[in-house]
């Protein structure tokens, strides 16, 4: 090979090799961005912050940028080292001392502004809460900057659209370190937008529910303005932590599943809408059934919770007792078309669309053909066997009791906000008759005495009247001392000073050993009382 031919392919080969070193040094320097100014020095480039739109509560209270935090852009040195060490806190000392081993510029979160030469603070909002609310609805960041779940992907367009950031330019020399004494160039455009996504939460009720709810492992809850069906408060638990999603990624218990989206089956909560079908068809809810603790049907029998025998109940009592066998004899009397029917109307089988790209799960019911055999019926009469809900789903359907038999979709987007804080509201989701006012009121009656004297008891908030309606649906799934893990359901209202359903409130607890429902509901349930 001519001697030319083997100088310019080794050449060739170097300018590769040194356009590789020069990415590999970029990215060791965290990713900032090299410019060449003069022979040996250069210029590198770190962005300390970008804004982005708020999300509000109905009330206008931020629930994302609702914190500031200091972020030191530092030329590191031994003077400065020492200062920041005050003002970054232990837990930041370490990489402190690793900084001032590297040499190279670097941003740090500081408790206190630092001012002194090679180190410029600014005070921005984190993004996220420490124990940011509603976590899982408003989801998350990729990158730090576009959507990638929940609201956040949702309305990422007009998130974004506030591109105002922070760069601190430094200056280096050949081998990445900050020239010590050389001028930090700002270059600041950063301002939290005033505008952004209203949405229907109230922050306080949210907050609260969380609070409420600290003692369930898995599950969700739902809290629902009974008059317009708007969501007020949702919570899955565990929650993510938008702050440290490769914390959440290793939870065995898998937080980034919002559970109130997710569907399950209702168990005996079930009854109600089984209760209302019969009511809507005529039949005699004065008619007693005598329960001994079990019922075949289908040659199978079906138990009572605990097999406990309930003796001679009606409809009252069945519901207020929660006795299965009452409403598996029931279902036989009616047509089970109809109660496919209402619960249909009421929102089962269909995905609740909250906002763009984020929706509850279908859920399932049984079909006509399936409600023909025995078992399948009996399943159906309390909630097992192949129906299945969401916690949101569920609580709007049970606001249509509390509602005197008006079913209203769920709203989660109040409206958007503009650079001054005014609201543009969306519209309110219309409510439409589902079943009769006097089926509605009736099914209250026996809520309320349930909550009084049946299985709602250890949950009825002590300030004020609720209806309560209990459930504990089987999962099928057994602990190695063969003890099934059952899901737990507390699902109600919450009634104002003139006994009037204010607030539906629906709470999940998803296989669970031992049931912390009744608490968190009773705990929530006095704390909207107060809060009317």
């Amino acid at each position: 090979m001519p001697m030319r031919r083997i100088i310019t392919a080794y050449a060739f080969v170097m300018f590769f090799v040194v356009i590789a070193l020069f990415g590999t040094a970029s990215a060791a320097l965290g990713g900032g961005m090299y410019t060449e100014v003069v022979g040996r020095q250069s210029t590198y480039t770190l962005q300390v912050a970008k804004a982005r739109g708020t999300i509000y509560d109905r009330n206008g209270e931020p629930l994302t940028n609702a914190e500031e935090k200091y972020i030191a852009a530092v030329i590191p040195s031994a003077e400065v080292i020492s200062r920041l060490n005050a003002a970054a806190g232990e837990e930041r000392r370490e990489a402190l001392r690793v900084a001032l081993e590297n040499g190279k510029p670097f941003l740090i979160e500081v408790d206190t502004p630092v001012n002194m030469d090679g180190v410029e603070t600014f005070r921005v909002f984190n993004r996220y809460a420490q124990d940011q609310p509603a976590a899982n609805l408003i989801g998350y960041l990729e990158n730090g900057e576009t959507g990638a779940d929940g609201i956040e992907k949702s309305f990422d367009s007009i998130l974004s659209a506030s591109n105002g950031e922070i760069n601190v330019t430094f200056t280096i020399d050949a081998l990445g370190n900050a020239i010590a004494g050389a001028e930090l160039l700002v270059e600041n455009s950063y301002k939290i937008a005033d505008g952004g996504v209203v949405l229907t939460l109230d922050k306080s009720i949210q907050t609260a529910l969380e609070d409420a709810c600290a003692s369930i492992e898995k599950g969700a809850a739902v809290v629902l303005d009974c008059k317009t069906g708007d969501i007020l408060a949702c919570a899955s638990f565990p929650a993510i932590d938008p702050n440290n999603l490769a914390k959440s990624l290793e939870d065995p218990n898998s937080p980034f599943i919002n559970r109130a989206l997710c569907a399950y089956a209702p168990g005996s909560v079930f009854k109600l809408f089984v209760a209302a079908a019969a009511l809507e068809a005529g039949v005699d809810y004065r008619e007693t059934y005598t329960c001994t603790g079990s019922i075949e049907a289908g040659g199978m029998d079906f138990a009572c919770y605990d097999g406990k025998a309930h003796g001679e109940v009606n409809m009252h009592t069945a519901l207020r007792k929660s006795c299965n066998g009452y409403f598996v004899q029931l279902l036989d009397k009616l047509d089970p078309a109809n109660v496919l029917r209402l619960v249909r109307n009421l929102g089962f089988e269909r995905a609740l669309q909250l906002s763009d790209g984020l929706s509850t799960q279908t859920g399932t019911l049984p079909d006509d053909e399936t409600l023909q055999n025995a078992r399948a019926r009996a399943n159906f009469s309390f909630g097992q066997g192949e129906t299945t809900v969401s916690p949101l789903q569920l609580a709007a359907a049970v606001n249509a009791i509390a509602a005197g038999g008006v079913y209203t979709s769920p709203r989660l987007i109040f409206g958007m906000a503009d650079a001054d804080l005014q609201i543009q509201k969306t519209d309110e989701n219309e409510g439409y008759t589902i079943m009769e006012a006097t089926t509605a009121n009736r099914l209250r009656a026996y809520m309320e005495s349930t909550a009084r004297y049946g299985t709602g008891i250890s949950g009825a908030p002590q300030n004020c009247v609720s209806g309560i309606k209990t459930g504990t649906a089987q999962t099928g799934v057994y602990t190695e001392e063969g003890e099934e893990i059952l899901n737990y359901w507390y699902a109600g209202y919450i009634c104002d000073s003139e006994e009037r359903p204010a607030y539906t409130l629906v709470i999940l607890e998803e296989s669970a050993r031992e049931s912390h429902v009744a608490q968190a509901f009773r705990k929530i349930g006095e704390f909207l009382f107060d809060f009317i």
